[in-house]
């Protein structure tokens, strides 16, 4: 048996109040008896009669559809990165076919080419259909079906002249020869070729000569200059012969010695061909 208060066993604690009380030469006074302890009824007895314990219905996993086929976690992401990268790149390009057009072009642009405006001041030829616009002060003098003379005095005209067939330097020397020998006198080269001899932008060959013209009377001689230059394009030859007043101070200001050669460049730029639009 043991103690209620201290756990000690029940006959170590009577040997202790008799010893206590030996030493106290008191009486002995015994301790009250301890209660009955009434054992537990076992609880198992009583489950096992009571039956099995409760549990909830399992269903069979056949029964059910989407338990036998499901997506793994992986697969789904993987599936999510995809739709979202091909949303990302439809929608970047339909941004950029979106984009407004930048026009970087700033003043060194320059404006679109389209039709030849025409001047109405201008002789087109009726056999070669080449058309030579020109400005004042030039007028016209003379014209053929094959070309024409434009003049700005007496000192200084143009005469373009027209053939088929591609050999310039034939053309070049007949209108050299045109020149009547009775008024322009002492014609002779001066240096190299005409550089970027042209008609109407079509690159031809061109020379230049030195000389005098002597008026009807004879009474009158003056030193002048005569460049002639002749292009070809779809075998048609065109050539022009330009007579000018002579200068030659500077040839760096007045190159090949003709005085108002800046007057005789826009016909000559100006000169549109058959095939040209």
């Amino acid at each position: 048996m043991f103690c209620a208060r201290c756990g000690a066993p029940r006959a170590r604690a009577r040997a202790t109040d008799r010893a206590t009380a030996s030493a106290s030469s008191g009486p002995i006074v015994p301790s009250p008896p301890l209660p009955q302890v009434v054992a537990p009824r076992p609880i198992a007895p009583f489950l096992a009669a009571a039956g099995p314990a409760w549990s909830y219905p399992v269903v069979p996993a056949i029964s059910v559809p989407t338990t036998r086929h499901k997506v793994r976690g992986l697969m789904v992401a993987a599936a999510v990165l995809v739709v979202l990268a091909a949303s990302v790149t439809a929608i970047t390009v339909w941004a950029w076919s979106q984009r407004p057009e930048i026009s970087y072009c700033t003043f060194s642009c320059g404006t679109q080419i389209g039709p030849r405006l025409y001047s109405r001041r201008a002789y087109v030829s009726s056999q070669f259909g080449y058309r030579v616009e020109y400005s004042a002060p030039f007028t016209l003098a003379d014209v053929t079906s094959s070309g024409v003379e434009i003049s700005g005095n007496a000192d200084n005209y143009m005469v373009f002249k027209a053939t088929s067939g591609d050999n310039i330097n034939a053309a070049m020397q007949s209108a050299v020869n045109s020149l009547s020998p009775a008024h322009y006198q002492d014609l002779r080269p001066v240096g190299a070729p005409v550089n970027g001899a042209e008609i109407g932008y079509v690159a031809g060959n061109g020379a230049a000569y030195t000389g005098n013209f002597v008026d009807a009377n004879a009474n009158l001689s003056q030193p002048i200059t005569v460049v002639v230059m002749a292009s070809s394009e779809a075998n048609l030859t065109i050539s022009v012969l330009t007579v000018g007043t002579q200068d030659l101070s500077s040839y760096e200001n007045v190159p090949l010695g003709l005085k108002f050669g800046e007057y005789f460049d826009f016909q000559i730029s100006n000169t549109i061909w058959p095939a040209a639009p």
